[in-house]
């Protein structure tokens, strides 16, 4: 699903975020990014979700190369990603429902139709019952739900998450991976960054360690 090839990156044309990154995902896969802070993870989610441009080598997803997307074309790309932040990114004045009803209302998704995905989601994450509760009202486990719901209502072939439990205890830690193995085994692909190995050893399928900006190891 999504080959990346010699891929690196450069801030003001001499220094380096990544340097020729190589590794595949297969479609399925739970995949998970780990390294030391300033090893690269974030940029390499940003480069699959077209935040970013490589500055050299290809990215494949889906049998598209990324690395050359004209921009009219990310719009396209982008819903089928969903993207999971370590700070949730919620906007604090809409409730739940409203937070995670977003993405399709952008795409122009009818009420009905929203109004369906969007409980669905919630139910899938054991947040129904809080979907007219502002988020600042939440713990930040459930929060980190809210995030997670509107990342996958629009049921993403690929689910990308930074950090998604930096700011968690161990044991919510632990239900969230949980969480996105229950949404992996429906047969979404997903990666995460996460400096915590131990976790992803737990969890991963498959784990990508990026040393000194390389990725060095694949297992």
């Amino acid at each position: 699903m999504i080959h990346i090839h010699q891929t690196s990156k450069y801030y003001n044309s001499s220094i380096p975020a990544l340097v020729d990154v190589s590794f595949k995902i297969r479609k399925g896969e739970f995949v998970f990014i780990t390294g030391p802070s300033g090893a690269g993870k974030t940029t390499l989610l940003r480069l699959l979700f077209c935040a970013e441009r490589p500055s050299s080598g290809e990215i494949i997803l889906s049998g598209v190369n990324i690395s050359r997307i004209k921009p009219p074309a990310i719009p396209a790309l982008r819903r089928k990603i969903g993207v999971v932040f370590q700070d949730f990114k919620l906007i604090t004045t809409w409730s739940v429902y409203e937070n995670v009803a977003f993405p399709l209302e952008v795409m122009g998704t009818g009420r009905k139709t929203t109004r369906k995905k969007v409980w669905q989601a919630l139910k899938w994450v054991g947040l129904l019952q809080k979907k007219d509760t502002l988020p600042l009202c939440l713990s930040g486990g459930e929060q980190q739900r809210v995030a997670i719901a509107r990342a996958i209502v629009n049921n993403p072939l690929l689910l990308l998450a930074d950090e998604p439990t930096g700011n968690l205890d161990p044991q919510l830690s632990v239900d969230i991976m949980k969480l996105f193995r229950a949404i992996n085994a429906r047969g979404t692909t997903i990666v995460v960054a996460t400096h915590n190995r131990a976790m992803a050893e737990q969890f991963a399928d498959t784990i990508v360690s990026l040393n000194r900006r390389h990725s060095v190891e694949s297992c």
